[in-house]
């Protein structure tokens, strides 16, 4: 991917000059953003995780979402929920079932409100003849209406038994241990509202972040194209096949760059000032929380040593 760029790159300077002359005003502003970001998905942990009766402070609600951000930044597959899930394991006890929960409950609070902003910003964007459109219509449409179900789906426990074959019972029966969580969450309607704010104070962070990448390179969108762009996005991080998405995000950019109203220089000269500011604020939080983590890990190995030498 990256030598793909390059060679784009090369043959395309000129469409990259505006890179020349961006507002460190704006780099600011998004490292503010993405700060912002780890801080709600802390609070989204930490409040989570209080269901299972597992307290954590939001500086660790922190840590956790950095373990999750920089696995996923910078290994293949999603090996930031796998990390994280290691953790919340061995740290706080967690059930890796009870994870799962936590992880479904997430997705579909942003299938949810994601899908339902696309839809909006394909009808404001009259983009419903445009090439594409009835691909993201039907997408944004099925995410809205299967992620909304689910909010109301509920998993009987006496139902186990009565399947005869032993395949299916198991499989019921690992989907009754990943529901179990997300009954407990939905249950409590209190933590469910202040949940979904945090994912609505999450997704106007990533909107205000698309509009100061669009302002650093010169460019300027409507809302609903900055809508639009932000979800695209936003969906595209759960088809997490390289590090850091690199390739598969810019490809469905450029994939509905007419209807987004882009071009493919714009796409990616806004990718690069994304990752590297990405990047830089990874960085800098991994060298904040570093030296707990290496404390907490000297904790943990004195703690170890003290039980198998007295």
């Amino acid at each position: 991917m990256i030598v793909l760029f390059s060679l784009y790159f090369f043959f395309n300077i000129e469409d990259f000059k505006p890179l020349l002359h961006i507002n460190p005003i704006f780099l600011l502003l998004l490292v503010g953003v993405n700060l912002a970001v780890s801080v709600t998905n802390g609070l989204f942990l930490k409040s989570i995780l209080s269901l299972f009766h597992k307290m954590i402070t939001i500086h660790e609600g922190v840590r956790i979402s950095l373990i999750s951000s920089a696995g996923n930044f910078f290994a293949p597959a999603g090996s930031g929920l796998g990390f994280r899930a290691v953790y919340l394991k061995k740290r706080h006890s967690l059930a890796y079932g009870d994870y799962v929960s936590i992880v479904f409950c997430n997705y579909v609070l942003v299938f949810v409100l994601n899908a339902a902003l696309g839809l909006v910003a394909l009808y404001a964007l009259h983009a419903q003849n445009s090439p594409g459109s009835k691909l993201l219509l039907s997408v944004f449409l099925g995410l809205f209406l299967v992620s909304f179900a689910m909010l109301f789906i509920r998993v009987k426990k006496d139902r186990t038994n009565r399947y005869k074959n032993k395949f299916i019972r198991k499989s019921y029966a690992v989907l009754l241990q990943v529901t179990k969580g997300w009954h407990l969450i939905l249950s409590n309607k209190r933590v469910t509202v202040y949940l979904f704010v945090l994912t609505i104070i999450n997704t106007s962070l990533m909107i205000a972040d698309t509009y100061f990448i669009m302002r650093a390179i010169n460019v300027t969108l409507s809302i609903e194209g900055l809508i639009l762009f932000s979800v695209l996005g936003s969906l595209s991080v759960f088809i997490n096949i390289t590090p850091g998405n690199l390739g598969i995000k810019e490809a469905v950019y450029i994939a509905f760059s007419s209807i987004i109203g882009l071009t493919t220089a714009q796409i990616l000269s806004a990718a690069l000032v994304d990752r590297a500011v990405l990047f830089f604020v990874l960085f800098f939080l991994w060298v904040v929380y570093g030296k707990s983590f290496y404390r907490q890990l000297n904790i943990n190995r004195t703690t170890n040593n003290k039980r198998v030498f007295p």
